[in-house]
């Protein structure tokens, strides 16, 4: 009973690793652990059990301890304050790997941990381990039971971007996570990865939504801070890899001082994190340059650099950014230019209806503190016109800006209204579906998948207690995301003057034109496809992904009449507006009446 109610000793990770790991034989260096030859690491593990932080993200290459620091925090924990630990890895490979060479060899080597570990419970198990009657559960990507079935006080995310963002079909891994924490007020998740794509990878946007600490070191020379990273890595021009090996420097950006590899371990010593985020977040996220590295040299990095490069495989180069530097790597992509999306501006403005449209849909991307938008009118064979966009301000777990966005609903066009409206739900589902309820058969909350058997998918929600859907419920549209954005762009690239074309008004914004073309379509060495974000902002391509989805839909893309016999094609209602650029005659019509949700469509 005295050992249960004593309060937790006032000791962080890092002493305690200090004074109780003995790393075994087989490690880089067998011995008593020493938190001072990677000294990087110390603020990592304090703030890995700072009150203050719910979430600790760590971004680095590899030979840097990051696993060890990972057993440190399961040690520290399960020792000094016992409490359920969950540890996720990437595969289940790995995780067996971690569960049977790593953690048990250091409860075998920690006195402390062995005399508390369970045996009974723990024979022949490798998924889970019982210490200080606590349970250390151990799972992978693939396995979504382990994060919906067992709470625990700290959950431990390894290779984040090695895994999927769907774990077993129930979502995020980080937002499972961080589920199974909530019944515990010291609930920690602690996500750790190397850094993948530019603009595609999970870490950097948990990095990026944090504290954002860089680890700096002072300058020899002029003793002046900075950030050590790839571009400064300096080697004579057209070196042999051995030469680049014995010759690598690194160069201050302060002074241009050019510092050779032995300053390397001072350098460490004398570092610190700088703080480049919010300093209030809940989330403290790290980075740490792979120079850093007590157990890589700078000539051994800029080596591996240039024989990747030499080798023209782009797999490769970026396996030694991210694994070596710690840094994201950038894919060239095929998104259009700016230009092209400025020249579609055509002769109408916003709010005017072209006579060729018979449909209109409307794309919704919600933020925390607005909805973003954008109305398209559809006409023969998935021609289109964007009608209006913007933005309605307001904390979107309030009321007010859905009624905004209601009366958007209601607003006509050329005697038309919206006939389709798709919410994205995924950052405030709740909201989304009780907006859609009170809309139904006009508007659809959606989720987007990064690839679908069908381009659009509907499921109902709603179930009523016998476990059957209800009849009137609302319903959610899955969404094949990857391909609406090749629509998308693959209509900004369509002849203005042929069927099919996406029209924009002469007064589309700036901002507009900039965020429809955020991502790029990459294909990766292996044949994957992935969507890499090449500015911030891309809520609008969202809401064009939204409206080609609710096209889709309608079945727009089947739909061909004849243009109007009474008024010049491309016109509104008004025989003042500008016409549009001419299009061909269409010889058949094919009238087509959608069915959505049960009711008939327009």
């Amino acid at each position: 009973m005295a050992k249960a109610i004593r309060a937790p000793l006032a000791r962080t990770p890092d002493v305690w690793a200090d004074e109780n790991r003995i790393l075994p034989a087989g490690s880089a260096e067998p011995g008593p652990w020493r938190t001072s030859r990677v000294p990087y690491m110390a603020p990592i593990m304090r703030a890995s059990v700072d009150p203050q932080y719910r979430r600790v993200v760590l971004v680095c290459g590899s030979q840097m301890s990051k696993t060890e620091y990972l057993l440190n925090v399961i040690g520290h924990r399960l020792d000094d304050d016992p409490a359920p630990v969950i540890f996720i890895g990437a595969s289940q490979r790995q995780v067996e790997s971690i569960s049977t060479s790593r953690v048990a060899k250091m409860i075998r080597s920690t006195p402390s941990l062995d005399a508390k570990l369970d045996r009974r419970k723990t024979a022949d198990k490798v998924t889970e381990k019982t210490i200080a009657g606590q349970r250390l559960g151990f799972a992978w990507a693939g396995s979504a039971i382990e994060l919906s079935s067992h709470a625990a006080a700290l959950v431990l995310i390894d290779e984040r971007d090695r895994m999927t963002g769907d774990v077993g079909g129930e979502g995020d891994p980080v937002a499972l996570a961080e589920a199974r924490t909530a019944t515990y007020p010291d609930g920690k998740v602690i996500v750790t990865s190397t850094p993948t794509l530019e603009g595609a990878s999970p870490i950097w946007s948990l990095y990026e939504s944090g504290t954002r600490f860089r680890w700096s070191w002072p300058c020899p020379d002029c003793e002046t801070f900075f950030v050590p990273t790839f571009d400064l890595l300096k080697w004579p021009e057209k070196s042999s890899p051995a030469k680049a090996k014995r010759e690598a420097r690194l160069a201050c950006p302060h002074c241009g001082s050019l510092i050779a590899d032995k300053h390397r371990a001072g350098m460490n010593a004398a570092g610190r994190f700088e703080l480049t985020g919010d300093a209030e977040s809940d989330t403290a996220s790290f980075w740490v340059s792979g120079l850093a590295s007590p157990w890589r040299s700078w000539g051994q990095a800029a080596a591996l650099w240039i024989e990747a490069a030499r080798s023209g495989e782009p797999g490769r180069v970026q396996a030694i950014k991210n694994t070596v530097f710690g840094e994201l790597f950038m894919l060239q992509g095929d998104a259009p230019e700016a230009g092209t999306v400025a020249a579609l501006r055509g002769a109408y403005r916003s709010d005017e209806l072209p006579a060729d449209a018979f449909v209109l849909t409307c794309g919704v991307d919600v933020q925390k503190d607005r909805l973003v938008f954008a109305v398209r009118a559809w006409g023969n064979q998935s021609t289109s016109w964007l009608i209006r966009h913007g933005e309605l301000f307001g904390e979107t777990d309030r009321a007010d800006v859905w009624s905004d966005l209601a009366a958007l609903l209601l607003m006509e066009w050329g005697g038309k209204r919206i006939r389709l409206m798709f919410v994205d739900s995924g950052f405030r589902p709740d909201p989304v579906y009780n907006f859609a309820r009170s809309h139904q058969g006009k508007v659809f909350p959606t989720k987007g998948h990064a690839s679908r058997d069908k381009p659009v998918s509907i499921v109902k929600l709603d179930v009523a207690p016998n476990g059957k859907e209800r009849r009137r419920g609302i319903a959610l549209a899955h969404v094949d995301a990857s391909y609406f954005k090749s629509f998308v762009h693959g209509r900004i690239r369509w002849p203005v003057d042929q069927p099919g074309a996406w029209h924009l008004p002469t007064d589309a914004t700036d901002d507009y034109c900039e965020q429809v073309i955020a991502e790029s379509r990459v294909v990766k060495a292996n044949g994957d496809v992935v969507w890499v974000r090449s500015k911030k902002a891309n809520h609008y391509l969202d809401c064009e992904v939204l409206n080609a989805a609710a096209a889709h839909m309608l079945s727009v893309h089947s739909i061909v009449r004849r243009p109007r016999a009474d008024k010049p094609v491309g016109t509104d209602t008004d025989s003042t507006a500008p016409a549009r650029p001419p299009q061909p005659a269409v010889r058949s019509l094919r009238p087509v009446r959608g069915v959505i949700g049960g009711r008939a469509g327009w």
